[in-house]
């Protein structure tokens, strides 16, 4: 005889146990029910790298900043905090009046000596080659030229060689060699000219602004901080036991969470020596390319990272995938149902083939060119194809 607490214990096992049961049994299609005919592959299995999959959140690049090359009062700045630029874009302005005074005084000077020159050589013309000596008049205008105007003025060359030239000829020649070295150093002051507009180094966005117009700066002060979009960089963390088996240029993907069709492809430039204590983690940063600008910092994204270790994945043709909702599925058989199965995709194979990540065992028939009406738990009745991938000869 069974007893009352025996049979309550009974009964609630059985309400559970049945539904399961039932659900066990194959079904059989009703007579409105259609029944599609359907090609089914089998998956292949293969041996690669084993990945580590994991959520991270993207930052931007390499900082570059932009600096002061002159002395003077930022005159105008062009950007804002947040914007995006490319190279070459012109961020900052500065004014330098002394370098502009030093410019008009280098090339005054130069004009100057070009037309002593001019009146030399025609005084050689006249008296038809023959040298002769130089009067006090021909040499004062030699000591009149300033040269605190250039923190180097012997930089292009020395002319000092001469201070008193005693002959016409020589006279010549020393005003020659003074304009060539007085034109180079004059050259020079307009490449800093130009250097008073700072462009951007690199394409990237605006992360930081240390001026203001009006402010003064002096040589090598920072300007701008311009951080690279592309590549981005992807921060994420793994377990120390996974983390041993990931070098300096392991390969990694990653997909932004709320974009899975959107995906770049990076290596890992920088492990921290150290583990966190809480989590028993160790902190990782990989390099992502953003060619296309799609990635931006703050998103969190799926990383999946290589590591030394082999692990077995599915291989099958991308045409077995459906998508929906940002999320990739295959339809497999099983007794006489189609069922929906959602996956992860992996890396791209020759052939039109691609690694998948998902519930699949090596027996499981995958539905290859599914009718458009066939929906989840249809009925179905399968032709057998083949194994998805074959074996290499």
């Amino acid at each position: 005889m069974i007893r009352p607490a025996i049979a309550i214990l009974l009964a609630v096992s059985f309400t559970f146990v049945n539904p399961c049961s039932q659900e066990s049994k194959t079904r059989k299609p009703k007579a409105d029910e259609p029944v599609y005919n359907v090609t089914v592959i089998y998956p292949k299995f293969i041996s690669v790298p084993k990945k580590y999959h994991v959520t991270g959140t993207f930052d931007v690049g390499e900082v570059n900043y932009v600096t002061a090359h002159v002395d003077g009062r930022i005159e105008q700045v062009y950007v804002s905090e947040g914007d995006n630029v490319v190279k070459d874009d012109p961020l900052v302005t500065i004014s330098n009046k002394s370098l502009l005074e030093k410019i008009d005084i280098k090339r005054a000077r130069i004009k100057e000596y070009q037309a002593k020159l001019a009146e030399l050589q025609v005084r050689v013309e006249v008296n038809e080659g023959e040298d002769r000596p130089v009067s006090i008049e021909d040499t004062d205008f030699l000591d009149e030229e300033v040269i605190e105007d250039d923190p180097q003025p012997k930089q292009y060359g020395d002319t000092s060689t001469q201070k008193n030239p005693k002959t016409v000829k020589a006279l010549v020649e020393y005003i020659e060699k003074a304009i060539e070295v007085r034109q180079k150093e004059a050259d020079a002051l307009d490449r800093a000219l130009l250097s008073l507009s700072r462009q951007s180094p690199v394409s990237g966005m605006v992360t930081k602004i240390f001026v203001t117009e009006g402010n003064k700066v002096g040589t090598k002060d920072k300007l701008i901080e311009v951080s690279q979009t592309d590549p981005m960089s992807i921060n994420f963390a793994l377990p120390q036991e996974t983390a041993s088996y990931i070098d300096k240029r392991s390969n990694v993907k990653v997909s932004p969470v709320d974009a899975k069709s959107v995906t770049g492809e990076g290596t890992v430039n920088y492990i921290d020596a150290n583990v966190d204590t809480k989590t028993n983690k160790i902190g990782v940063k990989a390099y992502v390319s953003n060619e296309e600008g799609r990635l931006k910092g703050g998103q969190k994204a799926d990383v999946f990272v290589s590591t030394r270790k082999m692990g077995r994945v599915v291989v099958l043709p991308k045409r077995v995938l459906f998508y929906d909702d940002d999320k990739s599925y295959v339809y497999i058989v099983l007794r006489n149902q189609a069922k929906q199965v959602e996956v992860s995709l992996g890396d791209e194979m020759e052939g039109g083939n691609l690694q998948i990540h998902g519930d699949l065992r090596v027996d499981d028939p995958i539905i290859i060119d599914r009718p458009v009406e066939l929906e989840h738990n249809s009925f179905v009745k399968m032709k057998e194809q083949g194994p998805a991938l074959k074996e290499k000869e």
